[in-house]
């Protein structure tokens, strides 16, 4: 007994969480950028900070890849990232006229943002692999990945016309918006999508997990 590959609804449906996934990102790292950079005058540094985050990726991977449920850490990581989208939009409302406690904001919000989007997307993209048939696998890595690029455009339209005229209270407004639109999007396109796993995959999955460490990976993959 294996478990069942993915249909080509259940594809989309995870399409549409990793468009949502990239609605909050790119409100936050192009947006609320732009203000911080040419409004504030700030350097782009915090936009770094949810890069530098990334270097989690490999790990979460591995730990997606060698077994347990992934769909939690899927919502998981997106109400993180959804979480960080507000915080960093409060964030940037409040600098100017609390400038440092702004600051300070938006260091735990971009770190929350880019550990959401390690956590929700690679898990993701492990259970997309995972799951959809050989066959099927460029077909749904398209599909996935220009919803994706649609969650993007859509949501730089829409939000740029509900930011016009701009006020710090228009942005945290909108940015709740597009995070409440977005966790619940990916929560109801991931739902019971993975089904269940058979007790014997899952021990199968654990004993690899005991097997092979992370490190052990990551060295064979760096050679």
């Amino acid at each position: 007994m294996t478990t069942a590959p993915l249909t080509w609804l259940q594809i989309f449906r995870l399409g549409l969480a990793q468009a949502a996934l990239g609605a909050v990102v790119v409100l936050t790292t192009s947006t609320l950028n732009r203000i911080m950079v040419v409004e504030l005058a700030l350097p782009g540094a915090l936009v770094a900070l949810h890069y530098a985050m990334q270097v989690l990726r490999p790990r979460l991977g591995h730990g997606s890849d060698v077994g347990g449920r992934r769909i939690p850490w899927i919502i998981g990581g997106m109400a993180t990232l959804a979480f960080g989208g507000v915080g960093a939009a409060l964030a940037t409302a409040m600098m100017g006229t609390f400038f440092w406690q702004g600051i300070a904001l938006a260091i735990v919000s971009f770190f929350m943002i880019g550990v959401g989007v390690g956590a929700c997307g690679t898990t993701l993209l492990v259970l997309l692999a995972k799951r959809v048939n050989e066959r099927r696998r460029a077909a749904a890595a398209t599909i996935v990945w220009v919803t994706m690029i649609f969650g993007f455009i859509v949501t730089t339209a829409i939000s740029g016309y509900f930011l016009d005229p701009y006020s710090p209270s228009r942005l945290v407004a909108v940015a709740a918006a597009v995070s409440i639109i977005a966790m619940t999007i990916t929560t109801v396109a991931v739902w019971n999508i993975e089904g269940s796993e058979p007790e014997h995959v899952t021990q199968t999955a654990t004993a690899s997990s005991r097997d092979t460490s992370f490190v052990t990976v990551l060295t064979e993959v760096w050679a």
